[in-house]
């Protein structure tokens, strides 16, 4: 019996089909051949297939130690944990994520603090280099502030640091410096000081929207709450236009706001409402949701998410699920199956976006 001929598949229609693949069964084809762990590395492939919809995952500590990963879908997971093959470490913190790229700090039982970068999804890591700065004496402290983001401009992922020293919280400090740490440089530098005051405020990392990484700050002697951005194109502070938000007074200096992502654009939530930035940087474009029934589900400083055409909101194990649309709470979801000690502090979604540029 004859052999039949076989089929040689052309290389776009694999590209092609390679691309709309998620990442993670990606990482395991990078060794069918090493065509093909050329194409998946390819940075090019790598940027195309960021546009796949990918899986979002939520970063949890349990216990306040390793970080967690549960997906944000599927019920009942078994969390994995993103540091197990890292260094032993006393505690892990979470201080952001940009394209499937976490930022984390780690500290050990001796005391000693770095910066790390990892994939979770292809499980690769660096270690950001000390950046020069540390306590000065037994009696100042330093406090560190963490943004992390990407430059579309220069192709760069950097983590922007503000670092200032206080003496046990008796003054205000002085100087707030600025320091930004290239991915693709492997190297820090200081770009000045902020004219605000970044210890006013609660020690949350900055919110990654329009290449842009945003805080709440105080403004001059009496403190007055803005929101301001650092642009990782120009590295430079400016001051974002707030909501209006009518008889709330100054929700800005309030503990339970924070500034949140609603589908790729600027938002600030406050008990029961969310404004939304619709056009970037234009004070007038802020919209406001009202989340209805809020007050009557036991949310206590929960994790802010968005995802299609639904708000998340996390706190504990569970997350409620606001339907935009329909105006009111469709479901609450168990995501960690009942596991204890559970706070999510994030989320990321798959990529392969490699923290190595060296």
């Amino acid at each position: 019996m004859a052999s039949e001929d076989s089929i040689e598949i052309p290389p776009e229609i694999i590209t092609n089909i390679l691309h709309r693949l998620p990442s993670k069964p990606l990482t395991r084809f990078k060794t069918v051949s090493k065509n093909w762990q050329s194409l998946i590395s390819d940075p090019q492939f790598i940027k195309h297939h960021q546009k796949t919809l990918n899986r979002r995952h939520l970063i949890c500590d349990i216990y306040n130690t390793p970080l967690y990963s549960f997906p944000i879908n599927p019920h009942h997971q078994t969390p994995q944990n993103l540091t197990r093959h890292l260094p032993h470490t006393d505690k892990f913190t979470f201080h952001g994520s940009c394209n499937g790229l976490v930022l984390a700090s780690a500290d050990d039982f001796d005391g000693a603090h770095s910066l790390i970068v990892i994939n979770p999804t292809t499980r690769e890591c660096i270690q950001v280099p000390e950046s020069g700065y540390d306590v000065v004496d037994k009696l100042l402290q330093v406090d560190i502030k963490y943004g992390f983001g990407y430059d579309p401009l220069t192709d760069d992922y950097k983590v922007v640091t503000v670092s200032y020293f206080h003496n046990n919280y008796i003054m205000f400090p002085r100087t707030m410096s600025v320091h930004v740490y290239s991915l693709r440089d492997n190297d820090w530098r200081r770009v000045g000081d902020s004219v605000y005051n970044h210890s006013r405020g609660w020690n949350l990392p900055g919110v990654f929207v329009n290449s842009v990484l945003h805080w709440v700050v105080g403004k001059g002697l009496d403190g007055l709450r803005v929101i301001v951005g650092f642009s990782l194109a120009d590295e430079t502070f400016s001051e974002v236009p707030s909501p209006e938000f009518g008889d709330r007074g100054d929700v800005l200096s309030k503990r339970e706001c924070r500034l949140v992502v609603v589908g790729e654009k600027l938002g600030v939530f406050f008990e029961d409402k969310v404004w939304v930035m619709n056009e970037y940087g234009v004070r007038e474009s802020w919209v406001k949701i009202v989340i209805n029934g809020i007050n009557k589900i036991r949310v206590v400083d929960p994790e802010i998410l968005y995802e299609d055409g639904k708000i998340l909101m996390l706190c504990g194990g569970l997350m409620w699920v606001y339907d935009v649309e329909e105006k009111c709470f469709r479901e609450h979801i168990d995501i960690c199956g009942g596991v204890g000690g559970v706070m999510v502090r994030g989320s990321y979604v798959e990529s392969l976006v490699s923290p190595k540029f060296r």
